[in-house]
């Protein structure tokens, strides 16, 4: 198990480090020290420490570093920063976004490069969502037209809930100048190789990856999952589907990622099930009790679809 799988529970790097309210809570609810003294720690020098360096600070003994190191990547958030920013952001009136439209140059620019990239003109729902990034999150015009630049190289065909789901993680990374938002841009141009590592995993070359591929290899990057680890997770979609499903690897995926593992030997020490095979015709069919409870009711549904389209 790797520190890099702590990324989630910091904070941007910065001349101070700031503990989440929610975070504090979970840390004190668990009563363990070791964990305490240990997220201190990461909280100071960052998640990707080294194991030896931290055990040598601390005077941790192995087991020690372990245990700590576990109940740490268990720890599960009482709810995402961007749903409680969403709680509480204001519904704004016809009157004040049409006025915000017309009246300010800054956050009508913003909308006139999202009507751009949508391919349409802006309905007032989306409008509603833009201004709530502008207003409410405060970040910058030209902060959301580095963001709305990136979404377009990265994913082509841009969803509003694309620009949506982004301008809030851009906000919880601090990205309120330009400054800030093109390094973290230029930090994921560096991410280049990794992704293309990660189309090769799916297994879908030499087509270009389609959106929801897109999305699927930019959540595997941001959440610390190496290529072995996406192509097991393509392995053991198409060793229950009997196909590739995108949608499917995506579930996988953010089932790992709430364990709180990620690489290939992690996953496997956890669920055995999942080790790897050297070809996916080699494997058996998957054995109905091994599925979890969201794969189970996925095929639920899938039968449900393909029994519905017959009886037409």
């Amino acid at each position: 198990m790797s520190t890099q799988s702590l990324s989630h529970l910091l904070l941007p790097e910065g001349e101070f480090r700031v503990i989440r309210c929610d975070i504090a809570d979970k840390l004190l609810a668990c009563g363990d020290g070791d964990s305490v003294l240990f997220y201190l720690y990461i909280l100071r020098h960052g998640a990707a420490a080294d194991e030896n360096t931290i055990m040598r600070a601390l005077n941790f003994t192995k087991d020690r570093y372990d245990r700590a190191l576990f109940t740490l990547t268990s720890l599960t958030l009482a709810s995402h920063p961007e749903e409680t920013q969403k709680e509480s952001a204001p519904h704004y009136t016809t009157s004040e976004l049409r006025g915000a439209r017309n009246q300010d140059h800054r956050f009508s620019a913003v909308c006139d490069e999202a009507e751009l990239l949508l391919k349409k003109t802006l309905t007032e729902s989306q409008l509603r969502t833009l201004f709530t990034v502008y207003d409410h999150l405060g970040l910058p015009a030209e902060v959301i037209m580095e963001l709305l630049g990136c979404l377009r190289r990265e994913l082509g065909t841009v969803r509003l809930t694309d620009i949506r789901r982004e301008a809030y993680r851009w906000a919880d990374m601090g990205l309120y100048t330009a400054e800030a938002a093109q390094e973290y841009l230029a930090r994921r141009e560096s991410e280049r190789p990794l992704t293309a590592a990660m189309f090769t995993a799916l297994g879908t070359e030499p087509r270009e990856p389609k959106p929801v591929e897109k999305r699927l290899i930019s959540y595997a990057v941001a959440h610390g999952f190496p290529p072995e680890s996406m192509e097991l997770a393509v392995q053991r979609t198409k060793r229950t589907l009997k196909k590739f499903s995108a949608d499917y690897v995506r579930r996988i995926l953010e089932a790992w990622e709430q364990k709180g593992i990620h690489t290939v030997s992690e996953i496997t020490a956890l669920e055995p099930e999942n080790e790897q095979k050297n070809a996916v015709s080699s494997i058996t069919p998957t054995d109905a009790a091994r599925l979890s409870e969201w794969e189970k009711e996925w095929l639920e549904e899938v039968a449900r679809h393909e029994q519905h389209k017959e009886s037409f």
